[in-house]
Parts: structure tokens; C-alpha cells; sequence
């Protein structure tokens, strides 16, 4: 049987790039100094979810359009 698992999940921005993360913990200490490592960075949200086993999909959509240069 699956030892159960905690999946810290958070987002980090700019204005280059968007960075989703998705990371597992099987350690409580472990998650907690993950969250102490977020908040020196100024991440103040994330989700933590609870859970045996996960799998997932990734559905992106992304439209870009040609930007106008200001003359």
C-alpha cells in the first residue's frame, strides 16, 4: 500500500517567465521547511493537498498576438 503524501503546490511569476511547481513530501518537517523557504521568497500562496497517489494533465491554452510598437 501507498505511504500517504502531502503535495505542496505553488506559483511563481515574473515578467519573463510563469513557474507552476508541484512538489511531494512524505515528511512533515520536510513540508514545513518548504513553506519557511517560500515565505522568505515572498510566496504567500500555495495549496497542499493530502493524498496516496496522484497523476495529472496539463491543459494549457495560449494565444498570442503580434504587439504594436509605440512609435
Amino acid at each position: 500500500m501507498a505511504k500517504e503524501r502531502f503535495f505542496l503546490i505553488y506559483q511563481e511569476a515574473s515578467d519573463e517567465e510563469c513557474l507552476l511547481t508541484i512538489q511531494p513530501y512524505t515528511d512533515e518537517q520536510a513540508l514545513a521547511e518548504a513553506i519557511n523557504q517560500l515565505q522568505g521568497r515572498q510566496v504567500e500562496e500555495y495549496t497542499i493537498i493530502r493524498g496516496k497517489k496522484m497523476s495529472a494533465k496539463l491543459r494549457l491554452a495560449v494565444e498570442l498576438t503580434e504587439a504594436e510598437d509605440p512609435e
